[in-house]
């Protein structure tokens, strides 16, 4: 019982170590959040779809199309 009164103790004393967020702060870093999630979500999607076109591009005809034009 002892071992988990100490617990309890040095849980307290590291959560009163936390620096905490302000209402500002908090509000800033969830911008800066959701920003990057919106931005990569963005990026990603265009990565997608840029390499689902490439995949529909029938490269045997491309390759005979230049072949004809030498």
């Amino acid at each position: 019982m002892s071992k988990i009164k100490k617990f309890i103790s040095d849980m307290k004393k590291e959560l009163d170590r936390i620096r905490w967020c302000k209402g500002k702060e908090l509000v800033k870093n969830a911008v800066v959040t959701i920003v990057f999630i919106i931005f990569f979500a963005l990026f990603f999607t265009l990565i997608e779809y840029v390499v689902s076109m490439i995949m529909k591009i029938d490269f045997k005809s491309l390759i005979e199309r230049i072949a004809d034009l030498f």
